[in-house]
């Protein structure tokens, strides 16, 4: 992964070290330790009959006929329930994908996100893809895939903002930046 970086050609990763020629040339390798966090626990879609169920992030994945039940209505009402196993799937709950070539294949959950389907009537935005999830995932080419939400700015203080789902939750008298615009 590191050999892709575009470092200048003095640059050092930190788990490098300089050693001058009289040095004894003595390496530690650390060993890496694998760590994933979430900040999101996934909910579920449960059918009006309750045999069955789709870990979701939000209601507007749920299909017709079945219900939302948040993370935390699935650790106090479902924990009987094989639905409380989405708990721990909040990383593998497919998300959607831009479709237009200005947001390059974006991963996020809303559309609102998508800057160019702010442009056309086109569809620009495809749900439930299974390519696209919260947890960043290595491409066969060496780059990451993870999934980018869109930036709320209050204008009375332009240098704070914070990241939402959509562009629904942002207060109208605020800004709504794609992240296509903040990543360029």
């Amino acid at each position: 992964l590191c050999d892709s970086l575009d470092l200048p050609q003095d640059a050092q990763l930190a788990l490098q070290s300089t050693f001058s020629k009289t040095q004894q040339q003595t390496s530690v390798i650390p060993t890496p330790v694998k760590k994933t966090y979430f900040s999101a626990a996934a909910g579920a879609c449960v059918a009006s009959d309750g045999d069955q169920y789709w870990c979701a992030l939000e209601k507007t994945e749920c299909p017709v006929g079945s219900a939302f039940v948040s993370a935390r209505q699935l650790e106090t009402e479902f924990n009987n329930s094989p639905a409380i196993q989405c708990l721990d799937r909040a990383g593998a709950v497919p998300m959607g994908q831009c479709t237009m070539s200005d947001d390059m294949g974006l991963c996020t959950g809303h559309k609102s996100n998508c800057g160019g389907c702010f442009e056309t009537d086109e569809t620009c935005f495809e749900p439930n893809n299974a390519e696209c999830t919260l947890e960043a995932k290595e491409r066969n080419d060496g780059s990451i895939d993870f999934a980018l939400f869109g930036l709320c700015v209050n204008p009375a203080y332009p240098k704070q903002g914070h990241c939402l789902w959509s562009r629904d939750e942002c207060p109208s008298t605020d800004i709504w930046i794609t992240p296509n615009s903040w990543l360029e």
